[in-house]
């Protein structure tokens, strides 16, 4: 049997990786099921096995993203260790603006989350909680910060980035990422 629940597992991971990267390049309601299956080399009818919905699939897919960040700060340099400051770089980061398949499920087209039922926007949320709560912490010996500012470079990161892949002239896109991070790096005093 533990051979079996391995190859399950493996599988159930496969399918949220391959939906993972196509949420994040066509947003939620652009991809299908048979998108993400076909993807994962499997086929629409073992889907089921794995996933009630759709919905619980994009939910598992976003929520990864949190338990990945607090696997990490537990098996070494966290998050918060890494400091608010490199955090913006990285997310404002030019291999960001083209990794559209990467890892920030909060960069994905945030009115697709809007229109989603209630587990989606629980797992969104809970993304961009864990964003908010790191830049109020600090991190690395650093101050903390009130929660507007915290608030404030959060939403610079998300909509910078946004922002910048959603327009075809790149000179601009660097512009409003480049934007985004310098006064994100300003309001943590970080600059």
């Amino acid at each position: 049997m533990p051979d079996r629940r391995t190859k399950h597992e493996t599988t159930r991971e496969r399918i949220v990786d391959s939906a993972a990267r196509l949420f994040n390049r066509h947003g939620f309601n652009a991809v299908s099921i048979d998108d993400v299956m076909a993807d994962a080399g499997l086929t629409r009818g073992s889907f089921y096995n794995y996933f009630s919905s759709k919905t619980e699939l994009y939910a598992q897919s976003v929520a990864r993203v949190v338990v990945d960040a607090k696997r990490e700060a537990s098996n070494g340099r966290s998050a918060t260790q890494l400091g608010p400051d490199e955090i913006v770089r990285d997310y404002l980061a030019v291999h960001h603006l083209e990794d559209i398949e990467g890892r920030y499920p909060m960069i994905g087209l945030p009115s697709d989350i809007s229109r989603t039922d209630r587990t989606v926007r629980r797992a969104f949320e809970s993304a961009l909680r864990f964003m908010i709560e790191t830049f109020e912490q600090g991190g690395g010996g650093r101050t903390k910060l009130d929660r507007k500012r915290a608030l404030a470079i959060a939403a610079l990161c998300v909509g910078g980035m946004v922002l910048a892949r959603s327009i075809d002239d790149r000179e601009l896109a660097d512009e409003m990422r480049e934007a985004a991070l310098s006064l994100a790096l300003s309001l943590g005093n970080w600059a």
